[in-house]
């Protein structure tokens, strides 16, 4: 198992753009931060986090062959189940899931919350993917959050789960390494079964009715079923769909 070049910095505007620049020198690096900047997430939203409480971290990766258009959905599914996992192993009597695609919640008194979001950025020559930046943030001991992220939130501390960002990002990192060297069909094989164990019924914006899970397409798109019509529909923005409980 091949390790990145690690790099670790107080303060960065963000650790992809901190990654991408470094891709420039070395071939695969990891990033962490104690505070980002300009942190943000899906569709240039703002990530803002308190200094030293969240963990902030990127892997990045410049491509010597050809990466298949289909598995480039690989990388946000290897971020998901390290986020998961890492989770999981700090606080085993929370549930938790991934919301499709790219977000971790866990369940709340006041119902399902956002711990966790994983960004993935690539970058293309014509239909070649040159390189590939994977950005995750995770709530560690952050109580406040701001309306910029547009969803309930929460963290570990208050989960009431002591947690260490610096050694969360030691756990991220080796995780993360072991899912890079993991075949995709098993990868997507695991984040299949996560994201129909997370799913109940959804809501497509724009549409009042229920739709159901069906599967999820080797290239990340995920198929929903309406619950009366049986018609299928195609989804490949997460932004688009709502789970009801």
């Amino acid at each position: 198992m091949i390790r990145p070049i690690e790099f670790h910095l107080p303060i960065v505007s963000s650790t992809n753009d901190y990654a991408r620049e470094l891709l420039r020198s070395y071939p695969y690096v990891w990033v962490s931060a104690q505070h980002q900047t300009a942190g943000r997430g899906r569709k240039g939203r703002q990530w803002l986090g308190d200094f030293g409480a969240n963990i902030y971290a990127s892997l990045g990766i410049r491509h010597s062959l050809d990466v298949p258009v289909e598995e480039l959905s690989a990388f946000m599914a290897r971020g998901a189940l390290a986020v998961i996992r890492v989770i999981r192993q700090h606080a085993p009597n929370i549930e938790a899931r991934i919301k499709y695609p790219n977000d971790v919640q866990v369940r709340t008194p006041d119902g399902w919350s956002k711990i966790a979001g994983i960004l993935v950025e690539h970058e293309f020559q014509g239909n070649r993917c040159l390189s590939t930046i994977l950005g995750i943030g995770i709530n560690v001991e952050q109580v406040g959050f701001p309306d910029t992220i547009g969803q309930r939130c929460t963290s570990l501390r208050l989960l009431d789960i002591p947690a260490n960002p610096s050694v969360l990002i030691t756990e991220l990192r080796d995780l993360l390494s072991d899912l890079m060297s993991t075949p995709w069909p098993e990868i997507h094989a695991k984040w299949v079964d996560e994201l129909s164990r997370g799913i109940r019924r959804m809501r497509i914006e724009g549409d009042s009715a229920s739709w159901s899970f069906v599967r999820v397409l080797p290239d990340g798109r995920l198929i929903l079923k309406n619950e009366v019509t049986q018609i299928e529909r195609t989804i490949s923005d997460g932004d688009t769909v709502r789970y009801e409980d």
